[in-house]
Order: C-alpha cells, then sequence, then structure tokens
C-alpha cells in the first residue's frame, strides 16, 4: 500500500496520466464542470438500459461468478516508467480499479448471460496541525478515489453442458465515477480556491469510460467448475482539464485472460 500524504497543487501547464501520452486528440476551449463525469454517468446509463433491454428467458437464471486473469505486461511497466499514471490511483489506468486478479459475477439463462464487474479505490489522508491562535487543532482531509462499474453481456454459440467446450462472444461497458475532495480548517480564502482547482483537475482525470468486445471458450467439469480464456478489444477515453483546454486521450488495446469460474 502506497504512503499517504497531502497532494501538492499542480501547475496547469504539466499534464499527466492518460492525456500526457500521443494516444488520441486535443481540443481546446472553456472548462466544463458538468463534463467532467458527464461521459462516466452516460455509460452507467447505458449500462442499465442493457441489463432492461436482455430479453426474459424461458428457463430460470443461475448464478456465475468467478475470476479473471490478467498478467502484467511490459507495456504495463513503460506506462508507469513513463509518468503516464494520472497521479491518485483510481483512474482506469493505474491499475487500482483494475487489477491483474478481477472478480466478475452476475446470472446465466439457456445461451445468454449477463456478469456485472464492480470495483473502487479511494485513499484518505486526515492531517492535524496546532492553531496559532491556541484553539482547536487544524484539521485537513484529503480524499481521491473511484467507483468503477460495468457489466457485459455474453451469448454462447452452443448450449453449454458438462465436458463440453463451448465457444462465447460478448459485449461490455463501463463507466468510472470520480470521488475527490480537498477540505481544510487552515486554508485561507485564496488557497481553498486553489485546492477547488486541484481538485475539479483530479476528478477529471479518474473520470473515464469504454467499452469491450471480447470472445472465449469455457469448458465446465462436473464439479461445476469452469474453466476458460477470452481475448478482446477494449475502448477507455480519458481527459485532462486545465485552465485553458480539455485535452481528451482515447486509448485502443487488445486484452487476453485466463478465467476461473463457478456455475451453480
Amino acid at each position: 500500500m502506497p504512503t499517504l500524504r497531502a497532494p501538492v497543487p499542480r501547475s496547469s501547464s504539466t499534464p499527466r496520466g492518460p492525456a500526457a501520452a500521443p494516444l488520441g486528440r486535443q481540443t481546446r476551449g472553456r472548462r466544463s464542470s458538468a463534463g467532467v463525469g458527464g461521459a462516466a454517468w452516460g455509460l452507467l446509463l447505458a449500462l442499465g438500459a442493457a441489463l432492461f433491454g436482455v430479453p426474459a428467458a424461458a428457463a430460470p437464471a443461475e448464478p456465475y461468478v468467478g475470476v479473471d486473469l490478467v498478467p502484467l505486461g511490459r507495456a504495463d511497466l513503460l506506462w508507469v516508467d513513463e509518468g503516464r499514471a494520472s497521479g491518485t490511483l483510481a483512474a482506469e489506468t493505474d491499475g487500482a480499479l483494475r487489477p491483474p486478479l478481477r472478480a466478475w459475477g452476475g446470472a446465466v439463462w439457456g445461451r445468454n448471460g449477463v456478469l456485472l464487474q464492480v470495483s473502487t479505490f479511494r485513499q484518505t489522508t486526515t492531517t492535524w496541525s496546532a492553531n496559532p491562535e491556541d484553539g482547536p487543532d487544524l484539521r485537513t482531509r484529503v480524499r481521491q478515489g473511484g467507483l468503477r462499474v460495468g457489466a457485459e453481456h455474453r451469448f454462447w454459440i452452443t448450449q453449454r453442458a458438462p465436458k463440453k467446450p463451448v465457444g462465447w462472444v460478448g459485449a461490455g461497458l463501463y463507466g468510472v465515477i470520480p470521488t475527490v475532495s480537498y477540505t481544510s480548517d487552515a486554508w485561507e480564502e485564496g488557497e481553498q480556491s486553489g485546492w477547488e482547482e486541484a481538485a475539479r483537475s483530479d476528478r477529471a482525470r479518474i473520470a473515464g469510460a469504454g467499452g469491450s468486445l471480447s470472445g472465449g471458450a469455457e469448458v465446465i467439469l462436473d464439479s461445476g467448475l469452469v474453466i476458460g480464456a477470452r481475448t478482446g478489444l477494449l475502448l477507455h477515453r480519458g481527459q485532462i482539464v486545465t485552465d485553458d483546454a480539455i485535452s481528451v486521450s482515447v486509448l485502443l488495446q487488445t486484452e487476453a485472460a485466463l478465467s476461473l469460474g463457478f456455475a451453480f
């Protein structure tokens, strides 16, 4: 677990995170606070629509849970070495919301299934300092975090049966909602304004949305243990907001994983 410390306000001219890489495009214009998490909230609404839009199943739904193992590669190490992390540990590409071992769960009926993934990360640092006016101690609290919610609809090519390998295809959406706040009893009005600006910038770095198209194969053992593998195409949209510009980065990559599930 990293050592927690209060962040230092950054110059708006120093970009960090995914947008610092030449992956997408940059658009200049006025900053809009409503646009910071708009894409993430829009994707979450789409997730709800997708879940309710799945046709009613003739067969009863069966629980299906498991984990995916995505080993770290050289690209992950280079990403960190080149300083492309957001600096908050809570963005999609920082690793805390998407660790190598990822849990999922949902329901399967017939040849259809809906699988959900929920992950969260949050660090809170509270500092008490002496009051120069001999009053109560002054408290400074820094919160940085994010909530990632995703869903995938899978369709199995043939009916699932024990000891019979079966392939599947799937499509998913996700959104990352930032939770950032900086407060202190010790800051004057001008200092508070600077920290609020830093909080808005960090919310923009954390907020993101994306989707995936994937396919794989699995086999169900007699015990209900499911062993499989998958590969897919992932798309992620992130952004960095400064005083006079909005930098939008779109990351497109492939990802392969080994899966271990439990069919009930």
